[in-house]
């Protein structure tokens, strides 16, 4: 059993959230109790509390949450192009009839449905990085469960809002879907969905399984981004653009039904807190709010001590740019650069994504463990699971930079995708770098640090769509296989950003377990 049921041994007391894990109902005040959404997300259902169990939970609710971004990526942008094509030729037609996609390949068109595009996702970036650190001290006292399900009721909201702006056309800017990210400011958005799962799971492993667990976790959210768009794409060439994008909120719906068999995993934290430290005094006002929200952002930015954990922290804004650049603007990409139509391109993402899924179950489980056996050979072999993670974390940046480089110089789709499957090769980049930052702070502070690294991430969600969406622009412009030019960015980017690996240290603790670990070897 894992280390989140043997924490609550020996243990008779219990906080108000304790029937997320047993049976017994907490005490309450003789009044009739009222329904609440944290109520709600602590509906009793049966729950399994073995780590490995609860990690797989958290990496299928991964998936479902992800396979919305994919569902709605692609169509979304076909519909967006088909309302700025027929303003450009002054075109008046059905909603659910498309105009023919070669007459919207045009340079201008293209590169204002890559701005709206772009700045709808960092619009999403900016509201959820204000929206995500309140919202992470709301799970500390109400529970991650009901934050969980309040922030996928956010998602849904944004999503509400473009199908209402997309359907409304006629009489709604089409920028106004912009507006749809205000929807993140109930819940948070991705930040807290991912820093609340990171916790789990970091709860509920051990550190030589927490990689594994994260690659786990990093593969199921990527293979949602990235299958679904086969699934879309078939969809829209079948039935139109408008069934796949239903089918994201289905997938939401889906996804907050399935958090409610998995167990709150910190409570024994929380109660150990409790315990050792004085009643909070009672914030009141807005301004006190705001006070006390910047004092313990203060606070969470204090767990920052060491160099090496600042450097990990912020390779993490090399993953957007990764993330965001094989989604919904390579489906762009490849329909300007190639003549591919958009309803066609989520099979080449589902391809990179079923790579992914493959890379994560065949190849990460063997080179982990060809490098740490003893008959490997000396200039590869690692002493420990650390340095292991930390060289394969380096030797992933290195494979990722050049095929994102391959990406752009790619004459056809065909090398394109050898790019993509490159890429692939290199996934477990994200997941071990996470891994790597568990063993610069204590246990009790992985909540704070996942909050800060989901807050890094969106800050690279800012900047990185406007970037690709600029440098395809220019791209454009200069022609030949300068349209290239976001591939090119990227590559930089990521190129920085793994470099500064190469100045992390492992923790002085580490260093002394992997001695002993070898002494111990030697004298056996």
């Amino acid at each position: 059993m894992s280390g989140v049921v043997q924490h609550h041994r020996g243990s008779d007391e219990f906080t108000e959230s304790s029937p997320l894990l047993r049976d017994e109902r907490p005490r309450r005040p003789s009044h009739r109790p009222t329904l609440s959404v944290a109520s709600i997300a602590s509906v009793h259902v049966p729950k399994v509390h073995n780590g490995w169990t609860i990690v797989n939970f958290l990496c299928v609710i991964a998936f479902l949450a992800s396979s919305s971004a994919g569902f709605i990526g692609i169509p979304v942008t076909a519909v967006v192009e088909d309302i700025i094509c027929r303003q450009y030729y002054g075109v008046k037609e059905d909603a659910n009839n498309l105009i023919n996609e070669e007459r919207c390949k045009d340079d201008s068109i293209q590169s204002k449905v890559a701005f709206i595009m772009a700045l709808t996702s960092s619009f999403d970036a900016v509201v959820g990085f204000l929206s995500a650190f309140p919202w992470g001290l709301v799970a500390d006292r109400i529970g991650r469960k009901p934050v969980f399900v309040i922030a996928l009721f956010g998602m849904i909201l944004n999503i509400s809002w473009i199908i209402t702006v997309l359907n409304f056309h006629t009489a709604l800017p089409v920028e106004l879907i912009w507006l749809g990210s205000l929807g993140y400011t109930v819940g948070g958005g991705s930040a807290v969905l991912v820093g609340i799962i990171l916790s789990m799971i970091a709860d509920s492993t051990t550190e030589e399984e927490r990689a594994v667990a994260f690659m786990r976790l990093h593969v199921s959210s990527l293979a949602g981004n990235l299958i679904s768009p086969g699934v879309s794409s078939f969809m829209m060439e079948n039935m139109g653009p408008w069934p796949p994008i239903w089918s994201a909120i289905f997938v939401i719906v889906a996804a907050a039904a399935a958090f409610l068999f998995v167990p709150e995993t910190l409570k024994h934290q929380k109660d150990r807190e409790e315990d050792t430290q004085e009643p909070e005094t009672e914030v009141t006002g807005p301004k006190s709010r705001v006070a006390h929200v910047i004092a313990r952002f203060k606070e969470s930015l204090s767990i920052l001590k060491s160099t090496s954990l600042i450097l990990l922290l912020l390779t993490s804004l090399g993953s957007a740019p990764v993330l965001y650049s094989t989604l919904g603007f390579m489906a762009q990409f490849i329909s300007k650069r190639y003549d591919i139509e958009l309803s066609k391109t989520g099979y080449v993402q589902s391809t990179y994504g079923i790579a992914q899924v493959i890379q994560a179950l065949l190849f990460l489980p063997w080179i982990t463990r060809y490098i740490m056996r003893d008959t490997t050979p000396a200039i590869i072999r690692a002493p420990d699971e650390h340095y292991r993670d930390l060289s394969l974390a380096r030797c992933s940046f290195g494979v990722l930079v050049v095929g994102i480089l391959i990406l752009g110089l790619s004459p056809n789709l065909a090398c394109f995708i050898m790019g993509l499957l490159l890429m692939a090769l290199a996934g477990s980049f994200n997941s071990l770098t996470r891994s790597l930052l568990t063993l610069y702070i204590d246990p009790e502070h992985r909540s704070r640090l996942f909050s800060l690294v989901g807050m890094v991430e969106v800050v690279g969600s800012v900047y990185a769509q406007p970037l690709l969406a600029t440098l395809f622009a220019l791209g454009m412009k200069l022609g030949g296989g300068w349209i290239g030019l976001p591939y090119y960015g990227v590559s930089v980017i990521v190129a920085i950003a793994g470099s500064l690996l190469y100045f992390v240290r492992m923790p002085e603790e580490t260093k002394h377990l992997s001695s002993a670990q070898e002494d111990g070897q030697h004298q056996d």
